[in-house]
This record gives structure tokens, C-alpha cells and sequence, in this order.
């Protein structure tokens, strides 16, 4: 069996829309095909109903005015998304300069704190942010002066190309923090004893 012919085909059929050969052939279809022949029986009584209720309308209606008057109501609806679209977008603008606004004053905010820091931690910590950004300085050690380090390994403070490293032998430190000032500490904790040794080294 061929298969089935389209609901909109079979629609078009119902209501002689279709030209003569597509007619013949969709007719011949719906001879030989029961599901396609059930739902043509099915659209004719939707349009037997239609008609039924088209014919129960209150006599005299203008069609003309009815037809004037949805036209009106589907421009005064796309007016009023218009409005809406240039209320949503004036508000997206607002949101902008908000965004901008915020940005300028966190921009202020960090540069008042900047020029109130003391120069000794100005260079401390520009030189970690051009470390975190760049990677580690290219400069030469002499030029940066005193820097202190920890690491998974211990303390290390470095000056003047030479390097001096405080570590606790085969211990690693469980914990270990750099302050911006240049200082640098390392806890340690013996398994087997349980205390704690606590190594810090300051730059001045």
C-alpha cells in the first residue's frame, strides 16, 4: 500500500481546494486506505458542524466591520509590543550605565587605596601581581631587593643572587602563608611526636 496522505492534503480535499488531478488521485486513495478514509469522514463532520453553527449566527452581521474591527485590535497589539520592546531596550540601556558607573567607582576606589599604601608594600605587591600576570620577573635579583618565598618545601629568602632555604629536613610543612609585607611562615608537624614547628622569616 502507498502511503498515507497528509492531514492538510486531506483537509484541501474536504474543501474542494485541490485541483482536479490531485482530487482523482487523493479520491482513489481514500477508496483503498481505511485510516485515510476515516479521517476525511472525520474532517467532513468538522465542516458539516462548522456550517451547522456559521448558519445559527444572529442574521445582518457585517462582516465587513467585523473584519475592520480585528484588523484594528491586531495593529493596537503590535503598537503595544513596540512599546513595550522600546521600554524593555531603554531599560537594557539603563542597566549599561549602571554597569559603567559601578566600574568607574570600584576603578577610583582601588587607586585611592593604592596611592594610600605605603611604598614598601606598593613594591611588594606590584611585584606579585607582575609575577602572577607574567609569570616570574625577568628582572635581575639585585634590582628587586629582598624577596621571600614558601613553598611545599619550605621558606626560601633571596637577595643579592644568593639564596638562603629553611626547611625542617624530610618534613613537609602542612601549612604555609606570605603576607604582603615580606613575610613569609611554615608549620610544620611531627608525626611522631605530634608537635608543631612554626618557621617564620621578615623582610624589613
Amino acid at each position: 500500500m502507498s502511503r498515507h496522505i497528509g492531514e492538510t492534503e486531506l483537509a484541501l480535499f474536504i474543501s474542494d481546494d485541490l485541483n482536479l488531478l490531485r482530487r482523482a488521485k487523493v479520491r482513489l486513495h481514500i477508496a483503498n486506505c481505511d485510516p485515510c478514509r476515516a479521517r476525511v469522514e472525520i474532517y467532513r463532520l468538522d465542516r458539516d458542524r462548522l456550517r451547522q453553527q456559521a448558519s445559527e449566527l444572529p442574521p445582518g452581521v457585517d462582516w465587513d466591520r467585523l473584519a475592520a474591527e480585528m484588523t484594528a485590535n491586531i495593529r493596537v497589539g503590535l503598537a503595544a509590543g513596540e512599546c513595550v520592546a522600546s521600554r524593555a531596550k531603554k531599560h537594557l540601556k539603563l542597566g549599561w550605565q549602571a554597569a559603567a558607573a559601578a566600574a568607574a567607582l570600584v576603578f577610583l576606589i582601588g587607586a585611592a587605596l593604592w596611592l594610600n599604601f605605603p611604598p614598601a608594600d606598593k613594591e611588594v605587591l606590584g611585584s606579585a601581581m607582575r609575577q602572577l600576570v607574567g609569570g616570574r620577573s625577568h628582572a635581575p635579583i639585585e634590582e628587586m631587593g629582598p624577596v621571600v618565598e614558601a613553598s611545599a618545601t619550605g621558606i626560601e629568602l633571596r637577595e643579592n643572587g644568593g639564596a638562603l632555604k629553611i626547611s625542617q629536613g624530610t618534613l613537609r610543612p602542612v601549612a604555609v602563608s606570605v603576607s604582603a609585607q615580606g613575610s613569609a611562615s611554615a608549620n610544620y608537624v611531627d608525626a611522631d611526636t605530634g608537635q608543631m614547628t612554626i618557621t617564620s622569616v621578615y623582610v624589613q
